[in-house]
């Protein structure tokens, strides 16, 4: 059973278990989905693109998810976007942050694709539109402006939790 939910490591289990997405994004899916309520281990495989007999990933899944749960469920704001180690320079932090937005969006609409942000209510409408314009956005972000990214983030997707997944 893994107990470590690094970069590193998230970067290791997507890529023997053949899943094309990057750690980053990886993680934006399941966080997407477990906004949405879908936390079962079946929908997570789906929305990977990962093949259902691969142990490691499966264990990968679970921790995940449980400790997603876990701080989405305090409210306390913990949420951490899984983004590349800090040291490294801000152009790659900040497409690892462009990806994780990418997959928070297809995680949250991977089983209702016909739903927008505006069958949502506003507040809900307004952070999904805004994740997805980071999803979309081009460019290097500032390690200054990537923390206040990120800060809003937790913020957006800890109010789209208690509003939806609730």
């Amino acid at each position: 059973m893994l107990d470590d939910l690094s970069y590193d490591t998230w970067t290791a289990v997507l890529e023997q278990a053949d899943v094309t997405l990057g750690a980053s994004e990886a993680h934006g899916v399941l966080t997407g989905l477990a906004c949405a309520g879908i936390l079962d281990d079946a929908s997570a495989i789906a929305a990977l693109g990962a093949h259902e007999n691969d142990a490691e990933l499966i264990d990968a899944l679970e921790l995940a998810r449980r400790h997603l749960a876990d701080t989405l469920a305090e409210a306390e704001l913990g949420l951490e976007p899984l983004l590349p180690n800090e040291e490294l320079p801000a152009v790659q932090r900040s497409r690892a942050l462009t990806e994780w937005c990418h997959g928070f969006v297809a995680g949250f609409y991977f089983h209702d694709r016909d739903k927008e942000a505006g069958d949502y209510p506003d507040v809900v409408g307004e952070a999904l539109a805004d994740i997805g314009d980071l999803a979309e956005a081009s460019g290097t972000i500032g390690d200054s402006d990537l923390v206040e990214v990120v800060e809003y983030l937790r913020v957006a997707v800890q109010l789209i939790y208690e509003e939806v997944a609730n």
